[in-house]
């Protein structure tokens, strides 16, 4: 039986570095280690491949084919690596973070990602509000809010985590989208609003408020029941809604991102953590 061999998870640290650096000397330097060192690292890791990992024909250190398939492997065992340790000896505070999410994209990502982080750190606790991006802002600016996502064209801050196609949205088996005027449900302050009724009058097509509230499950409603058409992000879901298929007879609708903007708050490791639960899980 062939005996197993194990990587070296420092060596392979190395040789990432390396080849994100393309030179043996700035890796070290990063890595607060001799060149002689890191260099005797990468010459055994190669021995025991038994075969080179780096081009060293041009003055640039780069990996050649082999290195290449090895640096896949190697920054996944890293991460693993570096989010198992950090799990297993982080401390577990007792604090609120204080989420804000626009209530059209909690589906499907938000119940996972607050699900796992609950399963990893169970002393936290987390206040989720859900309202739209505009107030989310708001407060986010009041300091009322550790994290924010939102739905924006162009966002002015924060990070880009998404960026979907806005849809029409209607009933399962309606065909309400074809009427005039056009039924249409947005909430009180919903951001894709504006939006939908600026590519309607460019298209000319007449349309009607059925909806008037700041409670989204109304809307959730009245476009479920077939009385209306609303819009969806297409990554997002919602029970008995489906995007419409109207070939050309609704006006295409343009792109959103989904921005991530957190405090900057250094003692709140676990906010940051949260954030990156979130990027994660709509990457």
């Amino acid at each position: 039986m062939k005996p197993i061999r194990n990587f070296d998870l420092a060596t392979l640290r190395s040789f990432v570095q390396i080849a994100d650096a393309g030179s043996m000397t700035r890796a070290a330097s990063r890595l607060n280690m001799t060149q002689s060192a890191i260099s005797m690292q990468i010459k055994r890791l190669e021995t025991s491949l038994e075969q080179s990992l780096f081009d060293r024909s041009v003055q640039k250190l780069l990996p050649n084919a082999a290195g290449e398939q090895l640096l896949h492997f190697a920054r996944q065992l890293l991460a693993l690596n570096d989010e198992a340790w950090g799990r297993m000896t982080a401390p577990e505070y007792e604090v609120e973070i204080r989420l804000g999410v626009p209530s059209d994209i909690i589906n499907p990502h938000i119940p996972q990602v607050l699900a796992n982080f609950s399963r990893d750190f169970p002393k936290a606790q987390i206040k989720l509000t859900t309202n739209p991006t505009i107030y989310l802002k708001e407060q986010f600016a009041e300091g009322q809010q550790d994290i924010i996502l939102t739905t924006e064209r162009e966002p002015g801050g924060g990070k880009v985590i998404s960026r979907q196609a806005l849809l029409w949205t209607g009933s399962e088996n309606g065909c309400v989208w074809k009427k005039r005027p056009l039924p249409i449900a947005f909430t009180k302050g919903c951001i894709f609003r504006t939006t939908a009724i600026e590519a309607l009058e460019k298209a000319q097509i007449d349309w009607v408020d059925v909806v008037v509230s700041d409670d989204d499950i109304a809307k959730q409603a009245m476009v479920s029941a077939g009385l209306c058409v609303g819009t969806q992000l297409e990554q997002t879901q919602c029970p008995g809604q489906k995007h419409i298929v109207h070939q050309g007879q609704l006006p295409e609708l343009p792109y959103f991102s989904i921005a991530l903007y957190h405090q900057n708050l250094p003692n709140n490791h676990l906010a940051l953590s949260l954030a990156a639960y979130l990027e994660r899980a709509f990457a």
